[in-house]
């Protein structure tokens, strides 16, 4: 039902322009953003282009999506963050003036995934809590022999060996969901690391560690499964790790149940989710996440969220002509109905 009035609030930002109730004819549209969400966009598209639809997506990141939308080179983006602003570089990260609204289209958990091998076999039912991961990740935890990480697999202690994290060197709205969930659940761990409060979508690397960086999720992904990976963990969309029948971290929830980002589990926790319904807030539209990351119930899984799509509202919009805003008011139809069986 939350999902339903989002869709008709922003069917009606989208379809509120002479015409365009009488119109049949659809046009295409382009949009950038998110590879989060990408795979299952791409499966949309596929889908409805067979109806006649042209719809053209490409990746990049997320920022990369919100940029584009402001440079107004594109008629809708994906990101897993609103505009913030000004970003955590000091750069502007507005809309510039374009008119827009927000619609949550994927749900999903960040993933995390790792290469972790005791005796030649790859260890595959490793779990941690959400103070261990946010230790690993700021290089307070360095050794896959830590006590903390013994405490979280029941008293298994794994070999002596060094913890290479690997984060995103591009901007990225799953490394703006992890340090958003790691400020609002463990500040006293990321705040001293990252020098402020806040999140970034700019992973933070500190000279003198073992943290690699890499661009895009697949880069990730290829570089913790590697010859040299051994050691190493990271966090990607769960799909990656799937595809590649590689495991991921069982993760402490509130109610002290470890659990995978599996659609059911984060589904179960953005229950908690609240959507913003102040109109004349910058953020109308997009959840408050804060009940999710605390959420009692034993099947939650605790950093989970959700992909938005930015949608042109101005009735002035020079990109967006009729036949544009009937393709993309009939892409968000699907995407939100249909499409979801597609997504799980």
């Amino acid at each position: 039902m939350k999902r339903l009035a989002v869709l008709l609030a922003c069917l009606g930002f989208v379809l509120a322009t002479p015409g365009t109730a009488n119109a049949v004819a659809y046009a295409q549209i382009e949009g950038t953003g998110s590879t989060w969400s990408e795979l299952i966009v791409q499966q949309w598209i596929a889908d409805v282009n067979a109806n006649g639809m042209k719809v053209v997506y490409t990746g990049g990141g997320s920022t990369k999506g919100r940029q584009d939308f402001a440079n107004r080179s594109t008629d809708f983006a994906i990101s897993e963050i609103p505009y913030q602003g000004t970003d955590e570089r000091g750069l502007s990260d507005t809309s510039g003036g374009r008119e827009f609204a927000y619609l949550p289209i994927v749900a999903g958990g960040t993933a995390f995934t790792y290469q972790l091998k005791v005796g030649g076999k790859l260890v595959k039912n490793l779990r941690l809590s959400g103070e261990t991961l946010a230790k690993i990740f700021t290089n307070k935890i360095t050794n896959w022999n830590d006590p903390a990480i013994t405490k979280d697999n029941n008293g298994r202690a794994f070999p002596s060996l060094p913890i290479t994290p690997v984060v995103r060197s591009d901007g990225y709205g799953t490394t703006a969901q992890l340090t958003t969930w790691m400020d609002k659940q463990y500040p006293s761990i990321w705040r001293p690391y990252f020098g402020k409060s806040g999140l970034t979508s700019y992973y933070p690397k500190k000279s003198g560690t073992r943290m690699v960086s890499q661009a895009g999720s697949d880069q990730v992904m290829n570089t913790i499964k590697g010859f040299s990976g051994n050691g190493m963990i990271g966090y990607v969309e769960y799909s990656y790790p799937i595809n590649a029948n590689y495991p991921v971290v069982k993760v402490l929830n509130k109610a002290g149940y470890y659990v995978e980002p599996t659609q059911y589990n984060t589904a179960v926790a953005l229950t908690r989710a609240k959507i913003n319904q102040d109109r004349s807030s910058q953020l109308y539209l997009t959840q408050i996440l804060d009940g999710v990351y605390a959420n009692p119930d034993p099947r939650a899984y605790p950093i989970s969220s959700y992909s938005y799509m930015i949608i042109p509202t101005g009735k002035a919009d020079q990109r967006m002509t009729t036949a544009k805003r009937q393709t993309l008011a009939d892409f968000m139809y699907y995407s939100l109905c249909a499409g979801q069986t597609k997504a799980g």
